[in-house]
């Protein structure tokens, strides 16, 4: 803090002190003797300082134990302290300040007689003779200190400055520390409760797991997953199909599936037999993969072959030579190298092709199998090998590289385009499984992108298929096919898909969406004939030429009710809500439905009630009837009730039809 300018109001003679400690007390003018009591001036005012907060220093500095030498000049004899040993009664006790041995600046006090009638109060002297004086003689400290006498009033104060502070201290940690002890009594006494539980969620779950479980029963297959053994790369596509069941197994459904398939069967049969020097019927089993490098560059193709029947080794070698292939050096890896594949022999039933750029990748993956994508793991897990058809591929990857996949069919790509739009930006890997045998069965598993979830993945693609029927429509009714017979196979397509999508059950799994779709088996037949004819005649199809409706009497609705419900229709549900069984009804036939919620809810019924049955094409008639007859033994059977002028089938009870006094309608068959 600078030093405080104080005029002597005799001579105005500046007197400096160091700080503001010294206000209030008598100093005398080294000028003109006058003594005064310091204040400050009118026009000045004590300037603030913070307080710098003192710094250890690293190393002992140079200087500091130096005391101030005073100027040379005349010796002044230096007054004594006077010291009593006991003071008399009735005296004041002079206040006596001591300088402090190491004081760079020490207050030099004047004494007033203790007989004086003026209480002593210690004074400043700033003349030459007392800043003289000042250095007191380390002897005379000794004595003073010897004597045992209090120290000044100055110290006094510090001191109770010192003990109001440590009194002050000493109240806030008893309060702290009773607070922390009532505390901690408090915490041991209470009792921790844990995040409240949603009931709801956690039955929800429960009942999710036990649904997915009751899906994976209905497989008709229970084989291990797809091995990626042998692969030289990680797959982004993979393929996996029994050639020979698809292509030689003479029972009638699957030979008139091939059949339907028409072209593409013929062209995967060729397909097959370049790639892998075996006809599709000496094939048991067969795994394509597919690895999508930087864009603009052709994808890398590799196959692993797993014949029906056992070669010696030196027929399937002849079969690779005979391919253009070279021996490869290497004496413990069988690898014959051509111009483009490399063969790798793995057993007398099992070998590998790749392309001939990846013959050091080949020999490496002779004994390991292949890592699949994290986006993709979870699926290849969920698989079954033994499986007719499965395919596997990550909808993002295929998507970034649809310019070049589909360079040479635009059509394929424009398909690929919409089943991206359809699919959401929600799945990120799709695997679709089918199998013939003993019923038509397709397993459909989503995998969610990682800002999505499960749940959201298995409840947008049920939305979905719930309007592909719809949408499909849509397409069809803009098509004109030449024949007959594509025309009625075409028309009925959407039919079919809404025969699928009541087929079709979703489930929650762990770590994807799990769409079970289990359908008669003569189904595959014809939906793999009606997706070919809808296809090839798309191809020829003008979709932005506006549809013209035209009157057809000849297939037009009945006017009544009674004759709509003799209409043919396709019935396979599987665990399908009342609800929903009784509008497919009613849609198949052009015809409004209704449910009386009240009536049944009195009766003891829900309109969520599974209805699980499998009658094939029947009538509507009969279809209702095998729902009524369902619960005919209840207390309050279910009816159906025809409204002719309302031109409205509505399905009440039998007691709330006899009170409104409406006659139910017999569903039972007729002789």
């Amino acid at each position: 803090m600078p030093a405080i300018s104080i005029p002597c109001p005799s001579c105005g003679a500046v007197l400096k002190v160091p700080d503001n400690s010294m206000l209030g007390k008598r100093a005398k003018c080294p000028k003109c003797a006058h003594r005064f009591v310091m204040e400050l001036p009118q026009s000045e005012e004590v300037p603030l300082q913070l307080a710098d907060i003192p710094v250890l220093p690293l190393a002992p500095q140079v200087g500091t134990g130096a005391r101030w030498v005073p100027d040379e000049g005349p010796a002044i004899p230096q007054p004594e302290i006077p010291v009593f040993d006991s003071m008399p009664r009735g005296s004041v006790s002079p206040r006596i300040s001591v300088p402090e041995p190491e004081s760079q600046m020490p207050d030099i006090l004047a004494f007033t007689p203790v007989g004086s009638a003026q209480t002593p109060t210690a004074e400043l002297d700033f003349a030459p003779s007392a800043i003289a004086s000042s250095a007191i003689a380390p002897s005379t400290v000794k004595s003073s200190k010897s004597t045992g006498r209090k120290s000044s009033g100055k110290r006094r104060r510090g001191n109770r400055a010192g003990l109001v502070v440590m009194g002050l201290v000493a109240v806030v940690v008893a309060g702290v520390s009773y607070a922390a002890f009532v505390m901690n009594k408090g915490q041991g006494t209470a009792v921790v409760k844990g995040p409240a539980v949603n009931v709801a969620w956690e039955a929800q779950k429960v009942e999710m797991a036990a649904s997915n479980e009751t899906a994976q029963s209905m497989s008709p297959t229970s084989g291990k997953s797809i091995p990626l053994d042998h692969l030289p790369f990680t797959p982004h596509l993979l393929f996996h199909v029994h050639p020979m069941e698809l292509w030689t197994k003479t029972d009638r459904t699957t030979a008139e599936f091939n059949m339907m398939l028409g072209n593409l069967a013929l062209w995967l049969a060729s397909e097959i037999e370049e790639s892998t020097l075996f006809k599709p019927s000496d094939i048991s089993e067969l795994t394509y993969a597919i690895n999508f490098g930087p864009r603009m560059s052709k994808p890398d193709v590799a196959a692993v072959v797993r014949l029906r029947e056992p070669h010696t080794k030196s027929e399937l070698e002849g079969m690779f030579r005979a391919a253009g292939g070279k021996r490869h050096p290497d004496p413990e890896t069988v690898i014959y190298d051509s111009s483009e594949l490399s063969f790798m022999l793995i057993d007398d039933r099992t070998f590998v092709v790749a392309p001939a750029s990846l013959s050091e990748d080949l020999k490496m993956s002779r004994n390991d199998a292949a890592l699949a994508s994290p986006d993709m793991e979870n699926l290849v897990q969920e698989s079954d090998r033994d499986r007719l058809v499965t395919l596997m591929f990550d909808v993002k990857i295929l998507d970034s590289h649809r310019e070049d996949i589909f360079a040479f069919i635009p059509e394929l790509r424009q398909v690929f385009e919409k089943f991206v739009s359809w699919i959401g930006t929600e799945v990120e890997t799709v695997s679709w499984s089918m199998h013939l045998d003993p019923a038509f069965y397709m397993e459909t598993l989503l995998h969610n992108s990682s800002d999505s979830s499960v749940l959201k993945v298995q409840r947008q693609a049920q939305l979905q298929f719930s309007k592909l029927a719809e949408e499909m429509l849509a397409g069809v009714k803009k098509m004109k096919p030449n024949t007959v017979g594509s025309r009625q196979m075409i028309g009925r397509f959407p039919a079919m898909l809404q025969a699928l999508d009541v087929g079709t059950t979703a489930h929650v799994g762990p770590a994807c969406a799990r769409l079970v779709t289990v359908l008669p088996r003569h189904a595959s037949v014809n939906l793999a004939a009606g997706a070919l004819l809808t296809w090839n005649q798309s191809l020829l199809t003008n979709f932005e030429e506006e549809v013209k409706v035209t009157k057809d009497s000849g297939s037009s609705v009945p006017d009544k009710l009674v004759d709509r419900l003799q209409m043919k229709v396709l019935i396979d549900f599987r665990r399908t809500p009342l609800e929903e069984a009784f509008g497919y009804i009613g849609e198949s036939i052009k015809t409004e439905v209704s449910i009386d919620g009240d009536a049944l809810k009195g009766a003891g019924f829900t309109q969520n009630m599974p209805q699980t049955f499998d009658l094939g094409t029947v009538t509507a008639q009969a279809a209702l009837h095998e729902i009524i007859k369902k619960y005919a033994a209840e207390r309050d059977p279910l009816v159906l009730i025809v409204d002719e002028k309302a031109k409205k089938l509505i399905l009440s009870t039998k007691v709330k039809s006899e009170t409104e006094g409406v006659k139910p309608f017999d569903t039972s068959p007729k002789p």
